[in-house]
């Protein structure tokens, strides 16, 4: 089906539980979602386990969009406008309304060099040792994942101070002087929400407006993605569908009997995500941020488009699939690929993925959004590279498969649990020392200034996930953390133990982390703090949690 230019798009809906709707806009090109696509997007949805998944094509004057399967389960189909999670495709957006907000003048002495100090003065103090990178870190840095904080996501909470007020952007920015970077700032690439959140703060403060008004007004409206949101009250009021966030069930590949089938994940609000990660929009909108940006049209000047796309940080990984090492620029991975330059990013939800690329010499584009966390960028890069690939020629034997590397990403984490103590502690004895202590003398309530409260029990058995035991084991919660995670104990010898955290929505593992941990005992023998250091991407640091009650 095929539309002229200038014609209204048009709806075909394909029978079937795993049904296809598309849409078909601008120019005379044959339509590369085809029935062969169609077969193929379905096969690989079922392959991932994702319920549904949108996809659209930006071609020169062309866009070409389809829904493939459910939004919502068992019988809501997804169109072209259904609205998912954008997770941190979000980031391009806050980058570029900086770029607006600087071709502006409104703030003469603003740049992209200006320190981040500078601006938000009293919600910019690190630890004193850090005391060089709080004045020279700048919002370039911030923007380009160079500042040498780590991610540090399971700091972020929805409460804050002693009254327990709402969090706000400030609240996440003034965390920071809690929290341990890693490296010297601008020597590697660690990814870091949590500046993207500070970055949020900033551009609150200088233009006195809630972000998702700035971005509204400064680059959806003009564009015409009116089916694009920042928050989740306003996606739910909104038209459009937004579909259902979904977990697989895989503890049927260690043959439980309560295996397989899918799991529904709550919305997420999105007050606490901003500019790190809080856009809800539908891949037709998407495919117009991707003509923009392509073609370097309005309404971001030609200074803007530049400023967003150049890399700041490299290299940040060669990467399976690609021709050499990548770079980041300001919300933007940059890599090479056959002659051509790409620019792509991932954005993950609790249960949402989305996969975002274009090529600026050919004024291509493909974003997919889909509804599992993870499996979604899975399936994503698997129908955006084939896409890619077949725009650009590439023989078979030499495309990169995108399929089999997603299956052997799932295999190699649900199996990384089981040697996860030898990896935190490969020079542990033999024979591991007895805990000091009776379990219920651990329980108890531990805090942190940017972590807040964990609080430490005793469950009598755990069997959640891959980890299970018939013995009595120490579980913590946080109650106010934006990601709500579960914290399994597992010991290791003395006072040093091993924790196996897991998001309770979607409890698959998929997401599943470890870490390091440690009990100190005080003069009176009772444990006085608990020392944990978070595995993610590498080390986060040492957070220090005392003891409170």
């Amino acid at each position: 089906m095929r539309l002229p230019s200038g014609c209204a798009a048009a709806l075909l809906l394909c029978p079937g539980s795993l049904a296809s709707q598309k849409v078909l806009t601008g120019g005379h090109s044959q339509n590369p979602l085809d029935d062969a696509f169609e077969r193929f997007a379905l096969e690989t949805l079922g392959k991932f386990h994702v319920p549904g998944l949108a996809i659209a094509i930006v071609d020169g004057e062309n866009t070409w969009a389809a829904g493939y399967g459910n939004a919502t389960l068992p019988g809501t189909p997804v169109t072209p406008s259904t609205l998912f999670y954008g997770g941190s495709t979000t980031k391009a957006f806050t980058a570029a309304a900086f770029a607006q907000l600087i071709d502006s003048g409104a703030h003469p002495d603003l740049s992209w060099r200006t320190p981040l100090a500078s601006l938000i003065r009293e919600d910019f103090e690190l630890a004193p040792e850090y005391a060089w990178a709080q004045e020279h870190l700048t919002l370039e840095d911030a923007l380009s994942h160079r500042t040498g904080f780590p991610r540090h996501d399971k700091s972020l909470s929805t409460r804050y101070g002693p009254d327990g007020h709402k969090a706000t952007m400030r609240d996440l920015a003034r965390s920071l002087r809690f929290l341990p970077m890693v490296h010297e700032p601008r020597v590697e690439f660690r990814y870091c929400n949590l500046m993207f959140m500070v970055a949020s703060h900033v551009l609150q403060t200088l233009t006195g407006r809630w972000l998702g008004t700035t971005l509204r007004e400064g680059i959806w409206r003009p564009l015409g993605m009116n089916g694009t949101y920042f928050s989740l009250e306003d996606a739910q009021a909104a038209p459009e569908h937004l579909a259902m966030g979904y977990w697989w069930d895989y503890s049927s590949n260690r043959s439980s009997k309560n295996g397989g089938g899918y799991g529904e994940v709550p919305f997420a609000g999105l007050d606490e995500a901003s500019g790190a990660g809080a856009v809800v929009s539908t891949v037709l909108d998407y495919a117009k941020w991707i003509r923009c940006l392509a073609n370097e049209e309005e309404p971001l000047s030609k200074a803007a488009h530049a400023a967003i796309k150049t890399p700041r940080m490299t290299p940040v990984g060669i990467g399976k699939g690609w021709d050499g090492p990548g770079s980041y620029a300001l919300g933007w991975m940059v890599n090479p690929y056959k002659g051509h330059t790409v620019y792509n990013h991932a954005g993950g939800m609790e249960g949402y993925g989305a996969e975002v690329f274009f090529l600026p010499d050919l004024g291509y584009g493909v974003v997919t959004l889909a509804n599992t966390a993870m499996t979604s960028n899975m399936a994503g890069k698997t129908l955006a590279w084939k896409l890619i690939n077949d725009k650009l020629g590439v023989a078979e034997e030499d495309r990169y498969d995108w399929a089999a590397a997603g299956k052997k990403s799932i295999q190699d984490i649900l199996s990384s649990y089981d040697s996860a103590v030898d990896r935190l502690y490969p020079e542990r004895t033999e024979q591991p020392l007895p805990p000091a202590l009776p379990l219920q003398k651990y329980a108890g309530t531990y805090y942190h200034p940017a972590y807040q409260n964990l609080t430490v029990q005793v469950d009598e058995a755990t069997s959640s996930g891959s980890r299970q035991s018939s013995e009595p084991q120490l579980k913590g919660t946080r109650p106010n953390a934006v990601w709500d995670v579960s914290y399994e104990f597992e010991h290791v010898s003395g006072e040093f133990w091993a924790i196996f955290m897991d998001m309770t929505k979607s409890p698959n593992w998929l997401s599943g982390q470890v870490a390091k941990a440690e009990f100190r005992l005080g003069p009176d023998g009772w444990p006085d703090k608990l020392v944990v250091e978070y595995m993610e991407d590498g080390t986060e640091g040492v957070i220090t949690y005392k003891r409170v009650e």
